[in-house]
């Protein structure tokens, strides 16, 4: 198994939001380190690194460090420095989205995100918020403004499938570089919309426009999955080491190379319990499901009931709120 990168999260900010698909579960409690003592770390860290090196915070970006944060990534090369995930920032007047959005240009992001659920009322409900839609918007127009490109993204499912005409028609009114439409992650609370998961029959019924915008990575029914009857075995991983108070001490102890170790041992241990995806398949592969995936996520599902089943207590790698892998 190749490793690709060494990622470090430190979960330090909390988010204005309560996401029904969080991937982070996130409850209004950070869990992450001091953010002075992080930053400390990743920089000795990402110099030590024999592979390529990522550092970012969160749940949400909404931070006095915000600044400071960026302009640390960009020294490391770590992608935060360049890439801005905008959702679960407090409501402010325009005046200050619109300064905001001026300083984050000037700070050297190349491209910041948002994501929507759906229209106005819906989207409110999913995220957690009254205001929330309103409020990406006016962060949509005041990027607009300030000459900041924008990438929207937007779960689609069977709840909210007859509003995506309508809300890519409200958000083609404004300039992005792209609206995507995606399949929700089953990870966090995202485990949680699995009986919302998009079917096929829903697909074929989706505009032409939607469809244009849907991922582009293969994405197909179950069913048509195990018709296929091939499943590979991924041959790469990423691996993210999530820094807390608990263990700042003994990461802060380690080389880079040790820290890399030690994950991929979690990693290592983890898998060798989970059996071969076609066995998996024949295990839990419903010949007859409708619902749609990419395969990672499919292997996610099959791989999710596995543990449950087999009441499997080793660390879990595939749950991003804590060190995790991903495997390709």
């Amino acid at each position: 198994m190749e490793n690709v990168s060494l990622q470090m999260e430190n979960l330090c900010v909390p988010c204005n939001c309560r996401c029904r698909h969080c991937l982070l579960a996130y409850d209004g409690h950070p869990v992450g380190a001091e953010y002075e003592r992080g930053k400390a770390l990743a920089r000795r860290i990402a110099a030590e690194s024999p592979v390529m090196f990522g550092y970012y915070i969160g749940y949400c970006m909404d931070t006095p460090m915000l600044f400071d944060h960026i302009a640390f990534c960009r020294e490391i090369g770590s992608p935060a420095g360049r890439f801005l995930q905008m959702n679960g920032f407090r409501v402010r007047p325009d005046r200050d989205i619109r300064e905001l959005m001026e300083q984050i240009k000037h700070a050297g992001v190349e491209l910041i995100d948002l994501t929507f659920y759906g229209l106005p009322e819906y989207h409110d409900t999913f995220a957690g918020r009254r205001g929330d839609f309103r409020l990406l918007t006016a962060m949509l127009a005041a990027a607009n403004e300030a000459g900041l490109p924008v990438f929207i993204s937007a779960p689609i499912t069977e709840e909210n499938a007859g509003q995506v005409e309508r809300l890519l028609d409200l958000l083609s009114a404004y300039k992005t570089e792209d609206i995507q439409f995606y399949l929700p992650h089953a990870k966090g609370r995202g485990r949680f919309l699995e009986e919302k998961r998009l079917r096929s029959a829903t697909l074929d019924r989706l505009p032409p426009a939607v469809r244009a915008r849907m991922p582009k990575v293969k994405t197909q029914s179950e069913a048509q999955w195990l018709a296929e009857g091939a499943f590979p075995e991924p041959e790469t991983r990423s691996l993210t080491l999530s820094l807390t108070p608990e263990n700042l001490a003994r990461c802060a102890s380690m080389s880079a190379p040790d820290m890399l170790a030690d994950l991929e041992a979690l990693d290592d241990a983890f898998y060798a319990a989970i059996p071969a995806t076609s066995e998996l398949a024949r295990l839990y592969g419903d010949p007859s499901g409708d619902k749609l995936y990419r395969y990672r996520d499919l292997v996610l599902l099959w791989t999710k009931q596995y543990v449950r089943d087999n009441h499997i207590t080793l660390h879990d790698m595939t749950d991003e709120r804590g060190h995790f892998s991903v495997r390709q």
